[in-house]
């Protein structure tokens, strides 16, 4: 096996997840070229892993219809000329299915459930296992007859480079979420922070503002790059947040992570790390899948998940790394 290709193009929690295949592959064949394409956001993510020998972006959003099909053509045209023995579509849609039967590789696998007609264009195609997802990633090196190994996702968190912020010094607060139904209640994350004034927390992510003037947080929301944010969690004491990219990577850095869950299932799309915590309420409706809420008391799945909860898991999580600090200093 001479070249390798990986089609996984988002999002961040999906990309995270299917990294352990790209250190698979590598165990296989350690003398093989590997190549991930993905979306431009995820470059520094993907470029400096280290069973990844190249990173290729597949276009996403250009300012004109023309400038998307020439960059389309650009990118089919480069993988072509790579002349792939092995290409993998872990994406499974029509865009990814149309690339990969374009593509010239030998070996075209992709998943037995592919959507948007994506199952027509591969010669080999993988039966999904059951939950929880990344077990959809590892199916490929299991059909590949890769010798099992350990769940390494090759993420280390560089050094950290914010004055005030020393490692294991803080606790890292991401309240976003793409949907709105995956959202806790925002002024819990105020109400935590003021129960704990002793913790520090940064708080980052992108969406709309609300406030958190407490003196114990720092304000760090608005655009990181995946290295910095990268930087943040892996130095954190804990990260707390919903069913979100960052709490995937929190996870896959080993850091403490509370994840709360509302419409989602945690049996389904928990992150995976050393010390993963699932908080959720016990409603009759969750999970739905819902993007909408249809109840009279909308999201109480989260609403109810008190912010007592997670001060107490902090606390123990904070206990617990002082105990060890201090062995270590014994």
């Amino acid at each position: 096996m001479r070249k390798i290709l990986i089609l996984k193009f988002s999002s961040l929690g999906d990309v995270i997840q299917a990294l352990p295949v790209a250190g698979g592959l590598r165990r296989r064949w350690p003398s093989a070229e590997i190549h991930w394409m993905a979306f431009g956001a995820y470059r520094d993510l993907l470029a400096n892993h280290p069973a990844i020998d190249r990173f290729l972006e597949f276009p996403r959003r250009r300012k004109t219809l023309g400038a998307l099909l020439r960059d389309l053509a650009r990118c089919l045209a480069s993988v072509r000329q790579e002349h792939y023995d092995l290409l993998l579509d872990m994406q499974g849609l029509l865009r990814s299915g149309l690339l990969c039967f374009l593509s010239g590789a030998k070996r075209r696998i992709g998943p037995w459930n592919g959507r948007e007609g994506s199952i027509l264009f591969y010669r080999e195609r993988v039966m999904p296992p059951p939950p929880p997802a990344r077990e959809r990633y590892l199916a490929f090196l299991r059909y590949l007859r890769v010798p099992a190994g350990p769940l390494d996702y090759g993420l280390r968190a560089g050094p950290l480079d914010i004055p005030g912020l020393r490692k294991g010094g803080y606790v890292v607060l991401h309240p976003y979420a793409r949907w709105k139904t995956k959202l806790w209640p925002w002024r819990y994350y105020g109400e935590l922070a003021r129960s704990l004034p002793q913790v520090r927390f940064v708080v980052i992510g992108i969406g709309p503002w609300f406030p958190l003037e407490e003196k114990n947080v720092v304000d760090l929301r608005g655009h990181l790059s995946n290295d910095r944010m990268k930087a943040l969690l892996g130095n954190a004491a804990a990260t707390v947040g919903p069913d979100s990219g960052p709490a995937h990577l929190a996870a896959a850095l080993g850091v403490p992570t509370l994840v709360l869950f509302g419409p989602t299932d945690w049996r389904e799309s928990a992150a995976v790390g050393k010390d993963v915590r699932v908080l959720s309420a016990p409603t009759t409706c969750a999970p739905c899948w819902r993007t909408r809420c249809p109840q009279a008391r909308s999201v109480a799945c989260l609403s109810d998940i008190a912010p007592t909860r997670i001060r107490e898991e902090l606390k123990e999580i904070c206990e617990t790394a002082s105990q060890m600090a201090r062995q270590m200093l014994l």
